[in-house]
């Protein structure tokens, strides 16, 4: 959703741009086509690292083996899923604020706040999955969510 704000807020905002289904996929395969590409290697890194790492705490003098085993496809295969899957949200969440905007004619504003108001809910599920403050993490995504709107509107990108 930051991705569609700072893409698309300038074209949101100004009156007579033309929202549309063909611009809302055209952001959200902006959003989600480097989201996949980065979650994997992120993740695949990760998963990897620990394997290596357990290769090493059991002693084991060729640390190839354990990654090019069965572990090591899981760890592909999970890394591609659990990429797939970021991508996708990415693209629905790049995607929701111009939905919103082409949908309710004469609203604008409303896709901005749909959009800083999922990320408030984005947030506090962040605050519930890491058993911490969900008001203070709701909070903290809205600000970012603002930010980058307002910084969206003065780029003006799309």
């Amino acid at each position: 959703m930051l991705t569609a704000l700072i893409l698309a807020t300038g074209k949101i905002l100004d009156g007579s741009a033309l929202l549309d289904l063909d611009l809302a996929v055209r952001v959200g395969i902006v959003a989600g086509c480097p989201e996949v590409v980065v979650f994997f290697a992120a993740e695949y890194a990760r998963q990897r690292g620990q394997l290596v790492h357990i290769a090493q705490q059991l002693n084991l003098t060729h640390h190839g083996r354990i990654v090019s085993s069965r572990l090591g496809q899981i760890a592909l295969r999970d890394s591609l899923g659990a990429a797939l899957l970021a991508g996708s949200c990415a693209f629905v969440g790049a995607s929701l604020p111009l939905l919103v905007a082409s949908v309710v004619p004469g609203s604008r504003q409303n896709a901005i706040v749909a959009s800083i108001l999922c990320l408030m809910l984005f947030g506090s599920g962040v605050g519930y999955a890491t058993r911490s403050c969900k008001s203070c993490w709701a909070i903290a995504f809205a600000l970012a969510g603002g930010i980058v709107a307002v910084l969206g509107a003065w780029l003006r990108i799309v």
